[in-house]
């Protein structure tokens, strides 16, 4: 017994973290569920004591008479109902956020900090599995996230925002892979970071950052996004968010598992891709604001067909290209 988990202990620890991910996500998603509107609905309680017990809104009022210039920069920043509030400061602080730790990434990779220690490591277990079964299964995984597959993404949803009518979501859309795929090559020039040497699928490009976890989190991050800003109800919402962080997770484990990157290129594109999906949120949110979208549109039977058959014609897709393109790529 012993003989065999050690024989199949990458399988095994591979497995276990799967199980652990899909569990904390299926806790984190009925939690949310069914505490996430009381929750905030006690956080807007609590606040509106606090305005009470510090006299918030005598303070204010002394403010804005006496400096109404400061009053109105202030009101303009915190103001949580408009876009140019508070929402876009949370946004750029985000984006600051996020571009600052792909920068001390990026300086643990060029300066072989303890990361690239462990991208090693991780690389001589994962190529223990390339004559495991479920090699197969990661193959049509990272395919989701392979270019001809992003492209037909693309099209059907920029198709699907077409016939509905809300043609101004398809420039978040382009800003968001298109925005994150040439800063990822940019970058991918500049540092010119080789692949693993035990790589299963011929590659020619550069490995940092990984450009599937990019276009994953930039793309299916905005897709989640219109289908939540489309969707009134929030356990959906919750679902969506859940089913997302999953796809992203398997997607990024896959370029790993297959040895097409190092766990530090798969960070490395999670934050490019986060940055673009910010950026590309906050331009449709601004559109919004417009009135250049109108997300409480009523769907028809008709579009609603549609989407499905979007859906299912994209996996289908996937598993043909992962057969006839992917597979013989198989070293």
């Amino acid at each position: 017994m012993i003989t065999l988990l050690q024989t199949h202990q990458p399988l095994l620890v591979l497995s276990v973290l799967l199980l652990i991910v899909i569990v904390i996500l299926w806790g984190l998603q009925y939690v949310v569920i069914r505490y996430g509107k009381s929750a905030f609905m006690l956080i807007k309680r609590y606040w509106h004591k606090f305005e009470q017990y510090f006299g918030v809104d005598k303070r204010l009022t002394h403010l804005k008479n006496s400096q109404p210039k400061l009053y109105q920069f202030l009101w303009r920043r915190l103001h949580a109902q408009h876009f140019h509030g508070l929402p876009l400061n949370i946004l750029s602080l985000l984006m600051i956020y996020i571009a600052a730790v792909f920068v001390g990434l990026v300086e643990d990779v060029v300066t072989s900090d303890s990361i690239v220690a462990l991208d090693h490591l991780v690389s001589q277990q994962m190529s223990l599995l390339s004559e495991a079964g479920v090699i197969d299964v990661f193959i049509a995984i990272t395919s989701l996230a392979s270019t001809p597959i992003t492209i037909l993404v693309m099209l059907l949803t920029a198709m699907v925002c077409w016939v509905v009518r809300q043609r101004y979501i398809i420039i978040g859309l382009l800003i968001a892979v298109i925005g994150s795929t040439i800063f990822t090559f940019v970058t991918k020039m500049l540092f010119q970071r080789a692949r693993p040497i035990d790589i299963l699928l011929l590659e020619s490009t550069y490995s940092f950052p990984s450009g599937h976890a990019t276009v994953t989190v930039a793309l299916y991050g905005f897709l989640a996004y219109i289908a939540i800003r489309f969707s009134e109800r929030f356990a959906v919402q919750v679902r969506i968010v859940m089913m997302t962080i999953l796809v992203t997770v398997l997607i990024g484990l896959s370029r790993i598992v297959l040895n097409e990157h190092y766990l530090s290129d798969v960070l490395g594109g999670y934050l490019v891709g986060t940055l673009w999906l910010t950026v590309a949120i906050s331009v449709t949110e601004w559109l919004t604001i417009k009135d250049k979208i109108n997300w409480q549109i009523t769907w028809s039977n008709a579009q609603i067909y549609l989407v499905w058959f979007s859906v299912v014609g994209v996996l289908m897709s996937t598993l043909i290209y992962a057969r006839i393109y992917q597979f013989p790529l198989l070293l």
